[in-house]
C-alpha cells in the first residue's frame, strides 16, 4: 500500500508552494530574511509541524510537542541498528511493541486519508453463512472467498464503467471467532434489493452478488465518520496475527488518492496557518500526548 509522501519545507520554494496551495495565492508573502537565506544554511534534520491538504479544501494540521526526525535517512537506520544491538532483551520487546503501536497508528491513518482523498458512496458488511461450509468457515477460506468477490466484482464493472472500482475491505473478527468483512466501495453499481429495513431513517440493502452469506448495505453519510469506524477494526489481533504471516491482512483498490503532505517547522509557516484564535489563543480541534491537531477549510 502507498505511503503520504512527505514535502519537506526546508527552502524557498517548498514554503512558496505551500502559502500558494494554502491561500490559493491571494495573500501576498513576504519571507523573512532566514526563510529567504535558508538555501545556505544546512537542511534541518528534524520538524515540529506536518500538514495534510485534501482536495476538499480541507487542511489537517498536526503541531508536534517534541520535534520529530526525518524518516528514511541511512544514518537514521545505521544509528537505530546499532542501538538496538546494545539493548536488552526488555528493552527490545518494549522497542518493539512501541513500533506495532506505531505501524498501527499509521495504518489508520493511512486508511482515513483515502477515505477522505476519494470518492465512497456504499458502505458495507459482509458474512458468512457457516452452513455452507460445513459449519465453520476458517480465515484463510474467508480471505479467499473475498478475494475471488472482489475480482468477478472488479471484471464486471471494469465492462459497465470507464470509472476506477474504489474499495476498501476490512476484516473484523466475530465473538464467534468467525472473520466477516466491512467494506467502502466507491463507483461501482451493485445489484441491491430493499431489505426492508431501516437504519437512523435510511434504507438498508441487500446485495445478491454476494453469495456466501449475508450483506448490510447502506448509503454514505459521512465519509468523516466512515472513515473513523473502519479504522477501529486495524487492530493488533489483526495486524500481527500469525495467521495469514507475511500476507495482505486488508485490500485497498490500486490508484487511490492522498492528501499533499507537508512537513517542517511551524515558524516557517505561522503567518498563514490560522492556528490562533481572534484572542491569540491556541484552541486545537484535538489533542494529545503527541501533538496538537487542527482541522479547517479554506
Amino acid at each position: 500500500m502507498g505511503r503520504d509522501k512527505m514535502i519537506y519545507l526546508e527552502d524557498e520554494k517548498t514554503v512558496l508552494d505551500f502559502h500558494k496551495n494554502l491561500t490559493g495565492g491571494t495573500l501576498v508573502v513576504y519571507l523573512t530574511y532566514d526563510q529567504l537565506n535558508a538555501q545556505n544554511l544546512p537542511l534541518s534534520d528534524s520538524y515540529d509541524l506536518k500538514v495534510k491538504s485534501y482536495d476538499n479544501g480541507v487542511y489537517k494540521v498536526c503541531w508536534y510537542k517534541n520535534s520529530r526526525k526525518k524518516s528514511n535517512t541511512s544514518i537514521h537506520q545505521k544509528f537505530n541498528l546499532e542501538k538496538r544491538l546494545k539493548m536488552s532483551k526488555e528493552e527490545l520487546e518494549k522497542l518493539e511493541e512501541e513500533q506495532r503501536k506505531s505501524h498501527i497508528f499509521e495504518v489508520k491513518n493511512l486508511i482515513k486519508d483515502y477515505v477522505l482523498c476519494n470518492h465512497f458512496d456504499m458502505f458495507w458488511t459482509l458474512t458468512f453463512d457457516p452452513k455452507k461450509y460445513g459449519g465453520e468457515v476458517s480465515d484463510e477460506l474467508a480471505y479467499d472467498l473475498m478475494r475471488k468477490w472482489l475480482h468477478k466484482m472488479r471484471n464486471t464493472h471494469k465492462r459497465k464503467s470507464d470509472e476506477p472500482f474504489n474499495y476498501i475491505a476490512i476484516p473484523e473478527r466475530h465473538k464467534s471467532g468467525q472473520i466477516h468483512w466491512h467494506m467502502l466501495t466507491g463507483y461501482i453499481e451493485p445489484n441491491l434489493i430493499d431489505s426492508g429495513k431501516t437504519f437512523r431513517n435510511q434504507k438498508v440493502y441487500n446485495c445478491i452478488d454476494w453469495q456466501y452469506g449475508f450483506t448490510n448495505v447502506q448509503k454514505v453519510r459521512s465519509k468523516s465518520k466512515v472513515s473513523s469506524y473502519m479504522t477501529k477494526y486495524i487492530t493488533k489481533d489483526l495486524l500481527y496475527s500469525p495467521v495469514r504471516k507475511h500476507k495482505r491482512k486488508y485490500w485497498c483498490s490500486k490508484g487511490l488518492a492522498l492528501p499533499e503532505v507537508y512537513a517542517g517547522n511551524y515558524s516557517e509557516v505561522a503567518d498563514v496557518l490560522p492556528l490562533y484564535d481572534e484572542n491569540g489563543q491556541l484552541n486545537p480541534t484535538h489533542s494529545n500526548d503527541v501533538c496538537d491537531i487542527w482541522l479547517f477549510k479554506v
